[in-house]
């Protein structure tokens, strides 16, 4: 299997696809792992370069007591380095939200463009969903809450519910006290910094995500110099997922728009 050597860390990552293409990186949630984006790979992998990979703490990379967003932003920029990749494609869901914004703050020279899905990318939040409360003061890998991060019509679909606990099983050293020191009380991503933002940023909403709602994913909008918000209808929190098709052709048009 293929491992990126760290310094103090082992992480596992799936190079598909075009290798002459550009690169498409995505950085899953904590719900997920590499193999959670297989819609993605199979879209996009005959025309571009697609790197998935486990964060640390999650599946086939090396379990640590604690993680922050510093090690996550530096474990995706060495992954660009070790495949030789100048700029690329950020997409990060949830969690891995975190990870691309800080990489687009942080190395900006590095990527393309940026998609955040359902998260918030660590930009203040001072009033947290209940939904967000309940599933961020779990001791365990929050696999209820995810259940019930689900739209509607995605919890009618016993496969596709199955499927996701199958792909979060895997995650078998993750727990959410692992998270909680993912940012530090610096790392807080303030509304004025997004101006920082150089490239063009989609964010995709589920309509009934519970744990970041359409209305506060459209706040941040104003905030960045170009940025547009997608809402997907019957998705909650994991529209990639959910509405895969609607998910892959809308992240389509902004690459290759930009």
């Amino acid at each position: 299997m293929p491992y990126l050597e760290r310094a103090d860390a082992r992480i596992y990552f799936e190079n598909s696809g075009a290798a002459d293409g550009e690169t498409i990186v995505f950085a899953h949630g904590a719900g997920g792992n590499a193999g959670i984006w297989f819609n993605q790979v199979a879209f996009f992998s005959p025309r571009f370069q697609t790197i998935t990979f486990d964060h640390r703490c999650f599946a086939r990379s090396t379990p640590q007591e604690t993680v922050n967003v510093h090690e996550f932003r530096d474990d995706l920029l060495a992954l660009l380095d070790d495949a030789q990749v100048e700029r690329a494609h950020l997409v990060g869901q949830s969690m891995g939200g975190f990870t691309v914004l800080r990489c687009a703050l942080d190395a900006p020279d590095r990527v393309a463009t940026l998609t955040l899905s359902c998260t918030t990318g660590g930009i203040v939040n001072p009033n947290p969903t209940p939904a967000m409360q309940n599933l961020t003061s779990s001791s365990g890998r929050g696999q209820e809450g995810i259940k019930a991060s689900m739209s509607r019509v995605t919890r009618e679909k016993p496969a596709l519910m199955q499927l996701y606990e199958a792909i979060n099983n895997f995650n078998t050293e993750f727990s959410w006290e692992k998270l909680r020191t993912l940012l530090g009380r610096e790392d807080v991503v303030q509304l004025e910094q997004l101006q920082d933002v150089a490239c063009p940023t989609l964010i995709f909403a589920g309509r009934e995500d519970p744990l970041f709602p359409p209305e506060l994913l459209q706040s941040f909008i104003p905030h960045f110099k170009n940025a547009d918000i997608e809402v997907v209808e019957d998705a909650g929190h994991s529209p990639y997922f959910e509405q895969a098709e609607v998910f892959n052709r809308r992240l389509e048009q902004h690459i290759t728009n930009h």
